[in-house]
């Protein structure tokens, strides 16, 4: 189980290493694995690592919250075609404001990606 759990986040991480996080949303089809996958092999990794990896766990725990990110394809889409409004000074039209709500569903998913890292105790203690 080990095994697969390693080669599941190794993937992963390639991903990673090829896409630019951030809260503009990714595909997911982009994904090797179900995010469900993944999100399990994070968390057997953390609960099997000694307590003086702690580098490997920060990535480990990043890559968790970066996991947010991937969103269904055609809300990437949305985004990815320039619906969300990036001057804040810019009027709020109707194109906007679903891109608006998926990054904000984002920026909620990556705090409650954090929250659970914490209660898993791969964290240090909340801020």
């Amino acid at each position: 189980m080990l095994a697969l759990a390693t080669k599941v986040v190794a993937d992963y991480g390639k991903v990673l290493a090829q896409v630019q996080p951030g809260l503009h949303g990714l595909p997911e089809s982009l994904l090797p694995h179900s995010r469900e996958q993944i999100r399990n092999a994070i968390f057997m990794l953390l609960e099997n690592l000694e307590p003086e990896h702690t580098a490997l766990k920060e990535s480990l725990a990043r890559g968790y919250v970066y996991l947010a990110q991937f969103i269904p394809d055609t809300d990437a889409a949305i985004l990815a075609h320039g619906a969300f409004v990036q001057d804040p000074k810019a009027a709020v039209d109707a194109r906007s404001e679903p891109a608006m709500r998926l990054i904000n569903r984002i920026k909620l998913d990556m705090e409650r990606a954090l929250e659970e890292l914490h209660a898993f105790g791969a964290c240090g203690p909340a801020k």
